[in-house]
């Protein structure tokens, strides 16, 4: 009677879990909608209208690639602080060249990503080679380039007449929707199909979770270190070459302001779809929230403060939320783990009662 009513027990706990998993996955989504329905009915006029919402998704292109960069590494338990560097370097020297000493559009994007994969692997070597701290390597080489931005620049604005080949990376629309939403669309698919269906993603994932464990069964921890932040680096100078193309023009102060964006968006983002791990689809819907909560405020009236306060305030939050499903993720695995081992011995116990009776 006791085993039916602990099974009985167990068993609606299972269900509670699974039930309250589920609504974590998407509670982002809920939370996006309840959002946007909300600040539709309060400013109909404004809000709730395809302009606006078409202006919202462009405006948060550059946001999400920055996200994106600063997801990466936390894949592989790794920080990058220098992804606001790279995006503002990126800008400054496409921008730069084209206009400033006649380079074509290509060349110049391609000098800014050659730049961009030699902070990455400046960035992993000092990581993986010379143990140094993440945190503090990022943050070194993010200042180092910015210097570099300043002394290019001299710390003015670069502005003039940019070529359509240049502006139409940023300015065209199709479908009525400009084109780097797209990008974001097409970028963001990839990588969540190679970090949750490739062996590629599974082995970044287990880097972060236990550099050691994960070295021990065979995986080439350090090469997918120093790779995470090649691709993290590259990712921040697309948006900085896309927001160059956009503006037609380039500024040394533009990257700072989104770093607490971005580690936002990533934080919140490991709370949805697969919560305690960083993922690419919970950072796009991440940002998404914020800067769907941030337009909204303001259209109400909110002050110019509102929105570091409500940014900084999310950042608190969502790193947060991320630590508690994380432990909360690492419980139910031990308790799933438990449960079998449980099943295991009462399956082998039954087998010798069996066989002891025969």
């Amino acid at each position: 009677m006791t085993s039916t009513a602990s099974t009985t027990t167990t068993e609606r706990r299972d269900v509670t879990g699974q039930a309250a998993q589920q609504l974590g996955k998407y509670a982002l989504l809920v939370i996006l909608a309840l959002l946007i329905i909300i600040f539709s009915i309060a400013r109909p006029e404004t809000f709730g209208t395809w302009t606006n919402f078409k202006s919202i998704a462009s405006n948060q292109v550059v946001i999400v690639f920055i996200a994106f960069a600063a997801t990466l590494p936390l894949i592989v338990g790794e920080f990058d602080l220098s992804v606001a560097a790279v995006f503002t370097w990126s800008q400054i020297i496409t921008v730069g060249l084209v206009l400033q000493h006649g380079w074509s559009v290509w060349p110049a994007i391609l000098i800014a990503l050659l730049s961009a994969v030699v902070v990455g692997l400046v960035n992993g070597i000092a990581v993986v080679r010379f143990q140094i701290n993440s945190f503090i390597a990022t943050l070194a080489s993010g200042s180092i380039l910015t210097g570099a931005t300043l002394a290019y620049s001299k710390g003015e604005t670069i502005f003039g007449s940019a070529p359509a080949s240049l502006t139409n990376i940023a300015r065209k629309q199709a479908f009525g929707i400009d084109l780097p939403v797209f990008y974001v669309i097409v970028i963001a698919i990839v990588m969540a199909v190679i970090l949750s269906r490739l062996p590629v993603g599974r082995r970044m994932y287990a880097t972060g979770g236990n550099q050691r464990a994960a070295a021990l069964t065979g995986i080439a921890t350090n090469r997918y270190v120093v790779s995470t932040f090649v691709a993290s680096s590259m990712l921040a100078a697309v948006g900085g070459v896309i927001l160059g193309a956009r503006v037609g023009g380039a500024s040394s102060d533009v990257g700072g302001t989104l770093l607490i964006q971005a580690f936002a968006g990533a934080f919140l983002g490991a709370t949805a779809f697969t919560p305690g791990r960083f993922n690419i689809p919970g950072t796009l819907v991440a940002v998404l929230v914020v800067a769907v909560a941030v337009t909204g405020l303001e259209q109400l009236g909110a002050s110019l403060w509102v929105e570091p306060v409500f940014q900084g305030t999310v950042l608190f939050v969502a790193v947060g939320l991320s630590a508690w499903t994380a432990r909360y993720r690492a419980q139910r695995a031990r308790q799933a783990r438990l449960r079998e081992l449980e099943e295991r011995k009462a399956h082998d116990e039954s087998l010798a009662l069996a066989g002891a009776a025969t």
